[in-house]
Protein backbone atom coordinates (compact mmCIF):
# COMPACT_ATOMS: atom_id res chain seq x y z
CA UNK A 1 0.00 0.00 0.00
CA UNK A 2 3.03 2.49 0.58
CA UNK A 3 4.37 1.87 -2.13
CA UNK A 4 1.64 2.69 -4.34
CA UNK A 5 1.28 5.76 -2.12
CA UNK A 6 4.64 6.87 -3.32
CA UNK A 7 4.09 5.82 -6.43
CA UNK A 8 1.17 8.15 -7.32
CA UNK A 9 3.14 11.39 -5.25
CA UNK A 10 5.91 10.62 -7.62
CA UNK A 11 3.59 11.08 -10.44
CA UNK A 12 2.16 14.05 -9.42
CA UNK A 13 5.35 15.65 -8.71
CA UNK A 14 6.47 15.09 -12.29
CA UNK A 15 3.27 16.16 -13.72
CA UNK A 16 3.62 19.44 -11.94
CA UNK A 17 7.03 19.94 -12.56
CA UNK A 18 5.63 19.63 -16.88
CA UNK A 19 2.89 21.80 -16.12
CA UNK A 20 5.63 24.51 -14.44
CA UNK A 21 7.44 23.96 -17.80
CA UNK A 22 5.59 23.75 -20.40
CA UNK A 23 2.68 26.45 -19.19
CA UNK A 24 4.84 29.46 -19.42
CA UNK A 25 6.35 28.80 -22.90
CA UNK A 26 2.79 27.76 -24.27
CA UNK A 27 1.53 31.25 -22.90
CA UNK A 28 4.68 33.34 -24.27
CA UNK A 29 4.25 31.23 -28.00
CA UNK A 30 0.32 32.21 -28.17
CA UNK A 31 1.53 35.58 -27.08
CA UNK A 32 3.98 35.84 -29.84
CA UNK A 33 1.71 34.13 -32.46
CA UNK A 34 -0.97 36.74 -31.70
CA UNK A 35 1.87 39.74 -32.06
CA UNK A 36 2.20 38.42 -35.15
CA UNK A 37 -1.07 38.83 -36.79
CA UNK A 38 -1.71 41.98 -37.83
CA UNK A 39 -3.74 44.83 -36.38
CA UNK A 40 -6.74 43.86 -38.90
CA UNK A 41 -7.52 40.63 -40.67
CA UNK A 42 -6.33 41.95 -43.88
CA UNK A 43 -3.72 45.12 -44.85
CA UNK A 44 -5.98 48.39 -45.64
CA UNK A 45 -4.78 49.28 -48.79
CA UNK A 46 -4.64 53.29 -49.65
CA UNK A 47 -7.66 53.43 -51.77
CA UNK A 48 -9.49 51.75 -48.29
CA UNK A 49 -10.32 48.81 -49.82
CA UNK A 50 -9.76 45.70 -47.12
CA UNK A 51 -7.25 44.11 -49.37
CA UNK A 52 -3.82 42.73 -49.77
CA UNK A 53 -1.40 45.35 -51.41
CA UNK A 54 -0.59 43.87 -54.90
CA UNK A 55 1.99 45.09 -57.85
CA UNK A 56 1.72 43.94 -61.10
CA UNK A 57 5.01 43.52 -63.24
CA UNK A 58 4.40 44.33 -66.84
CA UNK A 59 7.35 42.77 -68.64
CA UNK A 60 7.25 41.49 -71.86
CA UNK A 61 3.55 41.07 -73.12
CA UNK A 62 3.33 39.18 -69.77
CA UNK A 63 1.92 40.39 -66.34
CA UNK A 64 3.31 38.56 -62.76
CA UNK A 65 1.31 39.88 -59.81
CA UNK A 66 2.73 40.07 -56.22
CA UNK A 67 0.38 40.27 -53.83
CA UNK A 68 1.09 41.18 -49.77
CA UNK A 69 -0.99 38.82 -48.44
CA UNK A 70 -0.88 37.58 -44.82
CA UNK A 71 1.53 35.18 -43.91
CA UNK A 72 0.52 32.10 -41.42
CA UNK A 73 3.44 31.50 -39.01
CA UNK A 74 3.92 27.09 -38.54
CA UNK A 75 6.23 27.59 -35.61
CA UNK A 76 7.49 30.15 -32.60
CA UNK A 77 10.70 30.95 -34.76
CA UNK A 78 8.64 31.53 -38.13
CA UNK A 79 6.34 34.11 -35.56
CA UNK A 80 9.28 35.46 -34.22
CA UNK A 81 10.61 36.33 -37.29
CA UNK A 82 6.97 37.66 -38.50
CA UNK A 83 7.10 39.65 -35.54
CA UNK A 84 10.70 40.78 -36.04
CA UNK A 85 10.67 41.69 -39.63
CA UNK A 86 7.10 43.09 -39.30
CA UNK A 87 5.88 41.11 -42.34
CA UNK A 88 2.35 40.83 -41.92
CA UNK A 89 2.06 44.39 -40.18
CA UNK A 90 0.21 47.16 -41.82
CA UNK A 91 1.83 49.24 -44.73
CA UNK A 92 2.95 52.26 -42.88
CA UNK A 93 4.96 50.15 -40.09
CA UNK A 94 6.39 47.90 -42.81
CA UNK A 95 8.03 50.75 -44.80
CA UNK A 96 9.54 52.83 -41.39
CA UNK A 97 11.79 49.67 -41.43
CA UNK A 98 12.09 49.03 -45.03
CA UNK A 99 13.31 53.15 -44.99
CA UNK A 100 15.32 52.20 -41.38
CA UNK A 101 17.44 49.85 -43.59
CA UNK A 102 17.62 52.26 -46.86
CA UNK A 103 19.09 55.42 -44.37
CA UNK A 104 21.56 52.74 -43.15
CA UNK A 105 22.83 51.92 -46.65
CA UNK A 106 21.20 48.70 -48.09
CA UNK A 107 19.56 49.29 -51.43
CA UNK A 108 15.84 48.57 -52.44
CA UNK A 109 16.20 45.04 -52.74
CA UNK A 110 17.64 43.84 -49.86
CA UNK A 111 15.71 46.64 -47.65
CA UNK A 112 11.90 45.52 -49.32
CA UNK A 113 13.12 41.44 -48.59
CA UNK A 114 12.82 42.33 -45.38
CA UNK A 115 9.02 43.30 -45.20
CA UNK A 116 8.37 41.37 -47.92
CA UNK A 117 10.00 38.27 -48.26
CA UNK A 118 7.67 36.97 -51.36
CA UNK A 119 8.72 39.60 -53.60
CA UNK A 120 11.83 38.34 -54.62
CA UNK A 121 9.87 34.84 -56.34
CA UNK A 122 7.45 37.42 -58.41
CA UNK A 123 10.58 39.56 -59.41
CA UNK A 124 12.50 36.52 -60.64
CA UNK A 125 9.73 35.49 -62.38
CA UNK A 126 9.67 38.34 -64.17
CA UNK A 127 13.22 38.52 -65.03
CA UNK A 128 13.33 34.90 -66.30
CA UNK A 129 10.75 36.06 -68.56
CA UNK A 130 12.63 38.82 -70.16
CA UNK A 131 16.42 37.41 -70.18
CA UNK A 132 17.80 37.16 -73.68
CA UNK A 133 21.59 36.21 -73.36
CA UNK A 134 23.66 37.58 -75.49
CA UNK A 135 25.05 35.95 -78.42
CA UNK A 136 28.88 36.40 -79.30
CA UNK A 137 30.50 36.37 -82.90
CA UNK A 138 31.84 33.18 -83.85
CA UNK A 139 34.50 31.93 -86.36
CA UNK A 140 34.43 28.89 -88.27
CA UNK A 141 36.93 27.37 -90.44
CA UNK A 142 35.80 24.83 -93.54
CA UNK A 143 37.69 23.84 -96.43
CA UNK A 144 40.01 26.42 -96.21
CA UNK A 145 37.82 29.24 -95.45
CA UNK A 146 37.02 31.28 -91.97
CA UNK A 147 33.55 32.48 -91.39
CA UNK A 148 32.91 35.17 -89.23
CA UNK A 149 28.89 34.95 -87.65
CA UNK A 150 27.06 38.49 -86.73
CA UNK A 151 26.46 38.76 -82.56
CA UNK A 152 23.20 39.88 -81.26
CA UNK A 153 22.91 41.80 -78.18
CA UNK A 154 20.94 40.47 -75.31
CA UNK A 155 17.70 41.96 -72.84
CA UNK A 156 17.50 41.46 -69.30
CA UNK A 157 15.47 43.23 -66.43
CA UNK A 158 16.92 46.62 -64.19
CA UNK A 159 16.35 44.21 -60.80
CA UNK A 160 17.86 47.86 -59.04
CA UNK A 161 15.47 50.23 -61.44
CA UNK A 162 12.70 47.58 -61.22
CA UNK A 163 12.78 47.43 -56.81
CA UNK A 164 12.98 51.32 -56.79
CA UNK A 165 9.54 51.24 -58.64
CA UNK A 166 8.00 48.42 -56.28
CA UNK A 167 9.22 50.52 -53.06
CA UNK A 168 7.71 53.86 -54.27
CA UNK A 169 4.44 52.20 -56.25
CA UNK A 170 3.67 50.46 -52.74
CA UNK A 171 4.87 52.73 -50.52
CA UNK A 172 3.14 56.12 -51.98
CA UNK A 173 0.18 54.51 -54.14
CA UNK A 174 -0.22 51.13 -51.84
CA UNK A 175 -0.08 49.38 -55.11
CA UNK A 176 -0.11 49.36 -58.64
CA UNK A 177 1.40 48.31 -61.89
CA UNK A 178 4.99 49.13 -62.73
CA UNK A 179 6.83 48.15 -65.85
CA UNK A 180 9.89 46.23 -65.55
CA UNK A 181 12.99 48.54 -67.23
CA UNK A 182 15.51 46.55 -68.78
CA UNK A 183 19.30 46.94 -70.12
CA UNK A 184 20.79 45.77 -72.96
CA UNK A 185 23.38 43.48 -72.79
CA UNK A 186 26.70 43.50 -74.89
CA UNK A 187 28.08 40.48 -75.98
CA UNK A 188 31.52 40.38 -75.38
CA UNK A 189 32.87 39.28 -78.56
CA UNK A 190 31.59 41.04 -81.82
CA UNK A 191 32.10 40.22 -85.47
CA UNK A 192 34.62 43.37 -85.69
CA UNK A 193 36.98 42.11 -83.23
CA UNK A 194 37.42 38.22 -85.10
CA UNK A 195 38.03 40.01 -88.32
CA UNK A 196 40.85 42.07 -86.67
CA UNK A 197 42.36 38.95 -85.51
CA UNK A 198 42.30 37.47 -89.44
CA UNK A 199 45.27 39.48 -90.44
CA UNK A 200 48.22 37.73 -92.55
CA UNK A 201 51.00 37.87 -90.44
CA UNK A 202 52.75 34.72 -91.60
CA UNK A 203 52.90 32.51 -95.03
CA UNK A 204 55.02 29.75 -96.12
CA UNK A 205 54.99 27.31 -99.06
CA UNK A 206 56.88 24.37 -98.91
CA UNK A 207 57.08 21.59 -101.78
CA UNK A 208 57.40 17.95 -101.78
CA UNK A 209 56.82 17.44 -105.80
CA UNK A 210 59.46 14.87 -105.97
CA UNK A 211 58.81 12.95 -102.79
CA UNK A 212 57.37 9.39 -102.98
CA UNK A 213 53.26 8.79 -102.60
CA UNK A 214 53.60 7.45 -98.70
CA UNK A 215 55.93 10.25 -97.90
CA UNK A 216 54.04 12.83 -99.32
CA UNK A 217 50.81 11.22 -97.96
CA UNK A 218 52.96 12.23 -94.82
CA UNK A 219 53.25 15.23 -95.37
CA UNK A 220 49.86 16.12 -95.63
CA UNK A 221 48.26 13.98 -92.93
CA UNK A 222 50.29 16.42 -90.73
CA UNK A 223 49.19 19.40 -91.65
CA UNK A 224 45.86 18.44 -91.77
CA UNK A 225 46.18 17.92 -88.14
CA UNK A 226 47.20 21.40 -87.53
CA UNK A 227 44.47 23.29 -90.07
CA UNK A 228 42.20 25.05 -88.86
CA UNK A 229 44.34 24.90 -85.37
CA UNK A 230 43.49 27.89 -82.63
CA UNK A 231 46.26 29.50 -80.18
CA UNK A 232 44.65 31.80 -77.38
CA UNK A 233 46.62 34.79 -76.26
CA UNK A 234 49.87 33.56 -73.95
CA UNK A 235 49.20 29.65 -75.24
CA UNK A 236 51.24 27.45 -77.12
CA UNK A 237 50.72 25.22 -79.78
CA UNK A 238 53.01 21.87 -79.26
CA UNK A 239 53.52 20.17 -83.03
CA UNK A 240 53.84 16.25 -81.10
CA UNK A 241 50.48 16.87 -79.45
CA UNK A 242 48.30 18.81 -81.85
CA UNK A 243 49.46 16.01 -84.73
CA UNK A 244 49.97 12.80 -82.57
CA UNK A 245 52.20 9.65 -82.68
CA UNK A 246 53.52 8.94 -86.42
CA UNK A 247 52.40 5.45 -86.11
CA UNK A 248 50.52 3.33 -88.48
CA UNK A 249 47.61 3.14 -86.23
CA UNK A 250 47.55 7.20 -86.58
CA UNK A 251 47.10 7.16 -90.18
CA UNK A 252 51.20 7.67 -91.28
CA UNK A 253 53.33 5.27 -94.09
CA UNK A 254 56.58 4.50 -94.35
CA UNK A 255 58.84 6.84 -96.32
CA UNK A 256 62.60 8.27 -96.13
CA UNK A 257 63.54 9.26 -92.53
CA UNK A 258 66.79 10.41 -90.95
CA UNK A 259 68.72 8.66 -88.02
CA UNK A 260 72.07 9.57 -87.01
CA UNK A 261 72.84 11.17 -90.36
CA UNK A 262 71.66 8.59 -92.58
CA UNK A 263 68.18 8.29 -94.68
CA UNK A 264 66.77 4.81 -93.51
CA UNK A 265 63.02 3.81 -93.87
CA UNK A 266 60.78 5.02 -90.89
CA UNK A 267 57.10 5.21 -89.96
CA UNK A 268 56.52 9.14 -90.78
CA UNK A 269 58.87 10.49 -93.29
CA UNK A 270 58.09 13.27 -94.30
CA UNK A 271 56.75 14.56 -91.13
CA UNK A 272 59.49 17.11 -90.61
CA UNK A 273 58.89 18.81 -94.32
CA UNK A 274 55.30 19.72 -92.23
CA UNK A 275 57.15 20.93 -88.87
CA UNK A 276 59.68 22.55 -91.03
CA UNK A 277 56.23 24.35 -92.65
CA UNK A 278 54.79 25.53 -89.64
CA UNK A 279 58.32 26.43 -88.23
CA UNK A 280 58.73 29.17 -90.83
CA UNK A 281 55.19 30.52 -91.46
CA UNK A 282 55.58 31.02 -87.15
CA UNK A 283 58.79 33.02 -87.65
CA UNK A 284 57.38 35.15 -90.24
CA UNK A 285 54.80 36.37 -88.31
CA UNK A 286 56.70 37.18 -85.39
CA UNK A 287 55.80 34.31 -83.10
CA UNK A 288 58.23 33.01 -81.08
CA UNK A 289 59.23 29.16 -81.88
CA UNK A 290 61.09 26.43 -79.92
CA UNK A 291 62.47 23.89 -82.67
CA UNK A 292 65.72 21.83 -83.05
CA UNK A 293 67.75 21.03 -86.01
CA UNK A 294 68.58 17.80 -88.05
CA UNK A 295 71.57 15.74 -88.26
CA UNK A 296 71.89 16.53 -91.60
CA UNK A 297 70.60 19.24 -93.50
CA UNK A 298 67.23 18.41 -95.37
CA UNK A 299 66.96 19.51 -98.95
CA UNK A 300 63.56 21.34 -98.36
CA UNK A 301 64.70 24.81 -96.55
CA UNK A 302 67.92 26.35 -95.68
CA UNK A 303 69.85 25.75 -92.91
CA UNK A 304 68.98 26.57 -89.58
CA UNK A 305 65.41 27.08 -90.78
CA UNK A 306 64.16 23.16 -90.37
CA UNK A 307 62.11 21.98 -86.82
CA UNK A 308 63.40 18.24 -86.81
CA UNK A 309 60.24 16.37 -85.04
CA UNK A 310 60.85 13.08 -83.28
CA UNK A 311 59.69 11.37 -79.77
CA UNK A 312 61.90 13.50 -77.91
CA UNK A 313 62.04 16.42 -80.10
CA UNK A 314 59.09 19.09 -80.48
CA UNK A 315 58.28 22.13 -81.80
CA UNK A 316 56.11 24.40 -79.86
CA UNK A 317 54.91 27.71 -81.12
CA UNK A 318 53.78 30.28 -78.86
CA UNK A 319 51.13 33.22 -79.34
CA UNK A 320 52.60 36.62 -78.20
CA UNK A 321 50.61 39.05 -79.63
CA UNK A 322 47.94 39.36 -77.59
CA UNK A 323 45.25 38.31 -79.38
CA UNK A 324 43.90 34.67 -81.07
CA UNK A 325 46.07 33.19 -83.55
CA UNK A 326 44.87 30.78 -86.45
CA UNK A 327 46.61 28.71 -88.69
CA UNK A 328 45.22 27.61 -92.11
CA UNK A 329 46.70 25.05 -94.66
CA UNK A 330 46.27 25.23 -98.26
CA UNK A 331 47.08 21.99 -100.58
CA UNK A 332 47.76 22.67 -104.34
CA UNK A 333 49.68 20.40 -106.79
CA UNK A 334 52.27 18.54 -104.36
CA UNK A 335 52.71 21.77 -102.29
CA UNK A 336 51.01 23.15 -98.71
CA UNK A 337 50.91 26.76 -98.12
CA UNK A 338 50.67 27.34 -94.41
CA UNK A 339 49.14 30.91 -93.00
CA UNK A 340 49.58 32.34 -89.81
CA UNK A 341 46.54 34.75 -89.17
CA UNK A 342 46.36 37.36 -86.16
CA UNK A 343 46.25 40.91 -85.46
CA UNK A 344 48.00 43.33 -87.53
CA UNK A 345 51.61 43.85 -87.26
CA UNK A 346 53.61 46.81 -88.44
CA UNK A 347 56.43 44.64 -88.47
CA UNK A 348 57.84 42.23 -91.26
CA UNK A 349 59.92 39.67 -90.62
CA UNK A 350 62.47 38.05 -92.94
CA UNK A 351 64.77 35.12 -91.59
CA UNK A 352 68.11 34.75 -93.05
CA UNK A 353 70.64 31.74 -92.92
CA UNK A 354 73.60 32.01 -92.98
CA UNK A 355 76.73 29.51 -93.67
CA UNK A 356 79.39 30.18 -91.67
CA UNK A 357 81.52 27.06 -92.69
CA UNK A 358 81.22 24.71 -95.37
CA UNK A 359 82.15 20.92 -94.64
CA UNK A 360 82.52 18.98 -98.18
CA UNK A 361 81.27 15.36 -98.40
CA UNK A 362 83.51 12.27 -99.38
CA UNK A 363 83.11 10.04 -102.06
CA UNK A 364 83.22 6.26 -101.80
CA UNK A 365 83.23 3.44 -103.48
CA UNK A 366 81.80 0.09 -102.91
CA UNK A 367 82.30 -3.03 -104.30
CA UNK A 368 78.78 -4.72 -104.97
CA UNK A 369 79.46 -7.87 -104.13
CA UNK A 370 75.81 -8.58 -103.19
CA UNK A 371 74.91 -7.87 -106.70
CA UNK A 372 72.27 -5.33 -105.33
CA UNK A 373 73.47 -2.63 -108.44
CA UNK A 374 74.38 -4.81 -111.13
CA UNK A 375 73.12 -8.07 -112.72
CA UNK A 376 75.17 -10.66 -114.63
CA UNK A 377 75.38 -8.59 -117.80
CA UNK A 378 77.08 -5.76 -116.13
CA UNK A 379 81.07 -5.70 -117.26
CA UNK A 380 83.69 -5.43 -113.79
CA UNK A 381 84.47 -2.04 -113.02
CA UNK A 382 80.91 -0.56 -114.29
CA UNK A 383 79.85 1.95 -112.15
CA UNK A 384 76.81 3.51 -110.65
CA UNK A 385 75.82 6.57 -108.22
CA UNK A 386 73.45 5.09 -105.87
CA UNK A 387 73.75 7.86 -102.80
CA UNK A 388 74.63 11.37 -103.96
CA UNK A 389 76.94 13.43 -101.46
CA UNK A 390 75.69 16.02 -99.08
CA UNK A 391 78.07 19.00 -97.84
CA UNK A 392 77.96 19.66 -94.16
CA UNK A 393 77.15 23.26 -92.75
CA UNK A 394 78.21 25.20 -89.31
CA UNK A 395 75.09 28.21 -90.34
CA UNK A 396 73.86 30.73 -87.82
CA UNK A 397 70.59 31.82 -88.59
CA UNK A 398 69.13 35.37 -88.23
CA UNK A 399 65.39 37.08 -88.09
CA UNK A 400 65.60 40.61 -89.49
CA UNK A 401 62.81 42.96 -88.70
CA UNK A 402 61.52 45.90 -90.99
CA UNK A 403 58.98 48.58 -90.09
CA UNK A 404 58.07 50.90 -93.31
CA UNK A 405 60.38 49.44 -95.13
CA UNK A 406 63.55 49.84 -93.12
CA UNK A 407 65.63 47.54 -91.12
CA UNK A 408 65.30 48.26 -87.02
CA UNK A 409 66.41 44.91 -85.58
CA UNK A 410 68.38 41.70 -86.18
CA UNK A 411 68.39 38.87 -84.00
CA UNK A 412 70.32 35.66 -84.04
CA UNK A 413 68.22 32.72 -82.94
CA UNK A 414 69.93 29.90 -84.06
CA UNK A 415 73.59 28.52 -84.38
CA UNK A 416 73.15 24.62 -86.28
CA UNK A 417 75.97 22.16 -87.24
CA UNK A 418 74.66 19.35 -90.25
CA UNK A 419 77.10 16.50 -90.86
CA UNK A 420 78.01 15.75 -94.54
CA UNK A 421 76.48 12.61 -96.19
CA UNK A 422 79.25 10.74 -98.66
CA UNK A 423 78.91 10.00 -102.32
CA UNK A 424 78.48 6.47 -102.54
CA UNK A 425 79.51 5.20 -106.18
CA UNK A 426 78.95 1.23 -106.87
CA UNK A 427 81.16 -0.62 -108.62
CA UNK A 428 80.36 -4.03 -110.21
CA UNK A 429 83.01 -7.04 -109.45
Amino acid sequence: MKKSIHAVKYIFAVWAVVVAVALPWAVTSAAHAEEAKPAAVAVVRADGENAAPTVTIAAAGEEFVYSDEYIEPTDFTVAEQIRTRRINAPLKEKFELVDKYLAKGADYKTALSVCFPRLAATVDAASEHVYKPATDAEVTYRSERFTVSREKRGIAVDESRLYASIYYTLKFAGGGEVVAPTTVLQPSVTASMIRAELNVRGRYTTEYASSTASRAHNVELALRKIDGACIKPGESLSFNRTVGERTAENGFESAKIIVDGKYTDGVGGGVCQASTALYNAALLAGLPAAANAHSICPSYCPPGLDAMISGYSDLVVKNTTGGTVRIAVHFENRSATVTVYGVKSAVRIVPESVVVKRIEHESIEQTDTEHKYFDATASCGDRQLVAVGKDGYMSETYLNYYENGVLTRRDKIRTDTYKPTPQVIAVAP
